[in-house]
């Protein structure tokens, strides 16, 4: 069927802009509903996850741990991303009954998207576009030309810089810190915060900390660049300290943002500037049914919250439209050696709120620790006085990025803590510590 200006038009009921992660769990969860489906992806069927983020830096970061050379590294890399080839999750689409198109689709109006010359009327729209990397506007930083890598560049590189400057003290710098020092390049972790994760426990951006530089990774964290220049076949970093770093590489971890330039926006009456209204459904608030997940929603950059997002607006689109976004708690890692965690709301977020309590505990009070040798560890816990219920948890230590799903469990099942200090934690185990933990949150609860 044509339109009144002579352009095909094809109708389904969803129309997904982007195929990463939350797009593929949204295609998973309507799989047995009757909507029909069509997914637009101009670039990778499976996003950036899979080929070029989550799955190839874990593994790198463990072929440096257990002490593999780079050019092994890079080679079992290419194995684990499948060598960039997207077939197996675009046949899996396919499979799902879903009409895909290799291609970027745009707005024409609330009800329609175009994409190659054809028109698709639907019933509900779904930007899962996903993010782009922040380049910070420090003077000479976008003249580097190829010596400026964003994380994707650098899960994509085959050869290995002997000196590499990470801009960004987060979850991104600090595992590309890692695991570049962890294959023997000098590594300079610049960050604008005075400390490492500022919004958790101090002591667990201190951990971290001290984790890279064991690896030799050289932290300057509370100043600024100035300016970045070349200097032959370096680069030259001026820092708001007075000093200055020469290196080979800058990788640039400073955030990412919502990829919406392109889509027609403005068709719909919003921009692509300063991310996208939504509700706590994940619906875009503008005429229509229109919907964001995952990165794209600006919400968050995980792969299991874009996951999530995906199945909160699938229970709006086939279901009861009971799920909201922030209907689970929101847990965290970062894979360094020893690993981050965190759950709920940061610390910054409960400060000065009187119904909260905290306790803490040190990897050091458990038989664990010296069994195995452990290094750093350190764990603190919130619960309200209101419910006697654990809301948030913060820490850094051995098997942290494990531990963490007792306490998702514990909060997104509101067990009071009076039953959590029942509990039996196995011997000798790194989750003994929430043994201590619980004893304290009882004995300030009442």
């Amino acid at each position: 069927m044509s339109d009144d200006t002579g352009v095909d038009e094809i109708e389904t009921d969803v129309a997904i802009l982007g195929a990463g992660s939350a797009a593929e769990t949204l295609v998973d969860a309507l799989t047995d509903s009757p909507l029909s489906m069509v997914v637009f992806e101009p670039a990778l069927v499976g996003g950036e996850c899979p080929f070029v983020a989550c799955m190839p830096s874990k593994t790198m970061l463990h072929d440096a741990a257990v002490g593999r050379r780079w050019d092994t590294a890079v080679a079992r890399r290419r194995d684990v991303v499948d060598h960039l080839d997207d077939g197996r999750h675009a046949s899996s689409l396919r499979d799902a009954g879903v009409t895909l198109v290799r291609s970027a689709a745009r707005f024409v109006d609330p009800t329609c998207v175009e994409a190659d010359g054809r028109r698709y009327r639907v019933r509900h729209i779904v930007i899962a576009t996903g993010a782009d990397a922040v380049v910070p506007p420090i003077d000479g930083l976008t003249e580097l030309g190829d010596a400026i890598w964003t994380g994707t560049d650098a899960m994509q590189a085959e050869e290995r810089p002997t000196r590499l400057a990470v801009i960004g003290g987060g979850v991104i710098g600090c595992e590309m810190a890692q695991l570049f020092a962890g294959f023997g390049t000098e590594v300079h972790l610049l960050d604008v915060a005075p400390h490492g994760f500022p919004d958790l426990y101090p002591q667990v951006g201190e951990i971290v900390d001290d984790a890279l530089r064991a690896r030799g990774v050289k932290i300057c964290r509370g100043t600024t660049i100035e300016a970045v220049s070349r200097r032959g076949g370096n680069v030259l970093l001026d820092l708001s300290n007075g000093s200055s770093v020469m290196t080979d590489r800058v990788l640039v971890a400073t955030g990412t943002r919502p990829r919406l330039s392109g889509l027609g926006l403005e068709r719909i009456g919003l921009h692509a500037d300063g991310g996208l209204p939504l509700e706590d459904t994940g619906r875009v608030v503008t005429p229509g049914s229109i919907w964001a997940i995952g990165d794209a929603a600006g919400r968050g950059e995980y792969t299991h919250l874009a996951k999530h997002h995906a199945e909160v607006v699938a229970n709006h689109l086939d279901g009861d439209g009971s799920r909201r976004f922030d209907d689970v708690v929101l847990p965290a890692c970062v894979f360094v050696d020893p690993p981050l965690m965190t759950v709920g709301p940061s610390r910054r977020e409960l400060d000065g709120d009187d119904d909260v309590v905290w306790a803490t505990a040190e990897l050091s009070e458990i038989p664990r620790w010296s069994t195995d040798e452990l290094v750093g560890g350190f764990l603190a816990v919130a619960a309200r006085r209101s419910s006697g219920c654990i809301v948030a948890a913060h820490g850094a230590g051995a098997r942290f990025d494990e531990l963490v799903h007792a306490l998702v469990v514990a909060i997104d099942g509101d067990v009071p803590v009076r039953r959590l200090a029942m509990s039996m934690q196995p011997f000798p185990t790194v989750g003994e510590v929430l043994g201590p933990i619980y004893d304290r949150l009882l004995a300030q609860l009442g």
